[in-house]
């Protein structure tokens, strides 16, 4: 097995034991078709060492799963939502199921904990992931069917090896089970309550080539325990579909994420997860996670999964107050939640285009046209900056939306600022009186110092370049938030982005030795405009240009 696999770092055991006995068959859907939408199975993920297993479980089906024996994880399991109301039910187990069809198969669907199997070590390990596997380890054992989905027996079904991907316990504990709380709350209530039938599937992609390093050494008694054994899921993905008899009420969405902690994530429609996953686990044709995508472009539709977006990213939102308010003073986790607010309201945003980072918004942009027309249209109407940056390769990869990419923020010029008109950082103070009739603040240490705004930077109709109030009665020429690349696409020093700086034109510092760059006026973008080669203004009104690179 050549994937990034499980190694042995640290105990993250659970503590409670559930007795009983699991049953599963391997080999065909037949018997739970009722678990895929139009009782059709996912699609394109199957190979010549994968299983086909009907969990089981007190004679009844609960979900199903297509495990992967080389991997020892699942690829994916399909299953809906049980009843939402099971309150006072165990979360966890010590010992797991495992599957002994999947070590040798025979007419037993039983599925058992180890210590009721009939099998010896070496055959349990042969084709599967054991409980010992994740001993010793800085992995949970994450749930692909959600336990929290299930209620009673359907619950204890959850609870085996062949519905487990190792889990970063950050992602699983707080991203993951965060999203899943959201995303059982939203569905009760926009989908099974009106007459819906959620079908989901959640999936793991194998990782990479590298192996874990070891660390530490083995406990006693435990020399001959083999490791490198089992598939560490480089993401982890849920499809949702919301099956209703009136098509226009039917919608589906995606999402996916890095198993990680410090993870990102993507809501994304069927179709692009489809793509996604095909590149992700390399297969040899196209996927399809459910039959005709599920409605994914009803009205309708959109209008819920809208609504579940915006509870989506309030959930990280509410995480980053919940478990970060030692890392963000008051003041930013102030400016977070008016951002928040501010980019969920919005109806000029793609939020399929969006996702939340450590303390922000990213939003991804198709051309420098789509981000001019989004930059004037959240700067005028939701008092949001859409910053362009860099459309360096990191920057690319980081976002996993597009090849460029706007950061959302709030206007900097405001009272209390600490940035001038023209762009300028204030220096020991804020933007204030200070005593004086119009609003500024020193910009050196030498007491330079220069006009600050009192209300918004926006574009006078009549002399057609930026201004603002500076507090007097007067207006003053001002600079807006708006890119931090220049002219050449190089990224403008992280203290100086583009702007007037008392110049006719916009530019900004590259490097801490002077060196500096044009950047394209706010009111035009890098583009052709009837011409054979690439330019923009560099100065408000439209006059000065230079050449310029995408």
């Amino acid at each position: 097995m050549s994937h990034r696999t499980m190694d042995w770092l640290m105990l993250l055991g659970c503590v409670s034991l559930w007795p009983g006995m699991v049953l599963a068959e391997v080999g065909s859907f037949t018997d739970c078709n009722e678990y895929f939408y139009r009782d059709a199975e996912p699609r394109g993920f199957a190979t010549a060492d994968t299983a086909e297993i009907c969990q089981r479980y007190s004679n009844l089906y609960h979900f199903a799963t297509l495990y992967d024996r080389p991997q020892r994880i699942p690829r994916w399991s399909a299953y809906t939502l049980g009843d939402p109301n099971c309150p006072g039910q165990a979360q966890k187990r010590s010992q797991w199921f495992v599957e002994p069809q999947l070590a040798h198969q025979d007419k037993s669907p039983e599925m058992k904990t180890e210590a009721e199997s009939t099998l010896s070590l070496d055959e349990r390990r042969s084709s599967q992931a054991i409980n010992q596997d994740y001993e010793d380890t800085s992995y949970d054992r994450g749930h692909l069917n959600p336990n929290a989905f299930q209620c009673n027996v359907g619950r204890t079904a959850t609870f085996t090896l062949t519905n487990a991907a190792p889990m970063d316990p950050c992602f699983n504990r707080i991203h993951w089970s965060k999203l899943e709380k959201t995303l059982k709350a939203q569905l009760s209530g926009s989908c099974r309550n009106v007459g819906g039938k959620p079908y989901l599937v959640t999936g793991a992609v194998p990782g990479d080539t590298e192996k874990i390093p070891r660390e530490g050494e083995d406990k006693e008694g435990d020399r001959d325990r083999p490791y490198n054994r089992v598939s560490v899921p480089s993401h982890i993905w849920t499809a949702v579909c919301c099956d209703h008899r009136d098509n226009n009420r039917k919608f589906s969405f995606t999402f996916i994420g890095e198993n990680k902690e410090a993870s990102s994530l993507q809501i994304i429609p069927v179709e692009q997860l489809n793509t996604e996953l095909s590149r992700l686990y390399k297969t040899p044709g196209p996927v399809e996670v459910f039959a005709d995508d599920c409605g994914s472009e009803s009205q309708k539709g959109q209008e819920v999964v809208s609504a579940i977006y915006k509870a989506l990213y309030n959930t990280f939102q509410n995480f980053i107050t919940d478990f970060y308010p030692q890392l963000l003073p008051p003041a930013k986790r102030s400016r977070l939640d008016r951002e928040t607010t501010q980019v969920m309201t919005s109806t000029n945003l793609d939020k399929k285009k969006m996702q939340l980072t450590g303390i922000g918004f990213l939003v991804g942009i198709s051309s420098m046209a789509d981000w001019h027309s989004q930059f004037e249209k959240t700067y005028k109407q939701d008092n949001l900056a859409c910053v362009l940056a860099p459309a360096a390769a990191a920057v690319a990869e980081a976002s996993g939306i597009s090849d460029r990419v706007c950061t959302l923020q709030e206007q900097k010029h405001l009272p209390n600022s600490r940035v001038t008109a023209s762009g300028w950082s204030c220096v020991g103070q804020a933007c204030e009186y200070h005593g004086c009739a119009y609003s500024w603040c020193y910009t050196s240490d030498s007491d330079d110092w220069n006009y600050c705004c009192t209300g918004k930077c926006t574009v006078n109709p009549v002399s057609e370049v930026y201004e603002c109030s500076r507090g007097d009665g007067s207006t003053i020429q001002c600079s807006p938030q708006y890119s931090t690349v220049t002219i050449s696409g190089k990224p403008c020093r992280a203290d100086h982005p583009c702007g007037l700086y008392e110049e006719k034109y916009f530019w900004c510092y590259i490097d801490y030795k002077g060196n500096w760059d044009y950047c394209c006026s706010p009111q035009h973008y890098c583009g052709y405009h009837g011409y054979d080669y690439l330019w923009c203004y560099i100065q408000d009104p439209a006059g000065s240009w230079e050449p310029c690179t995408l």
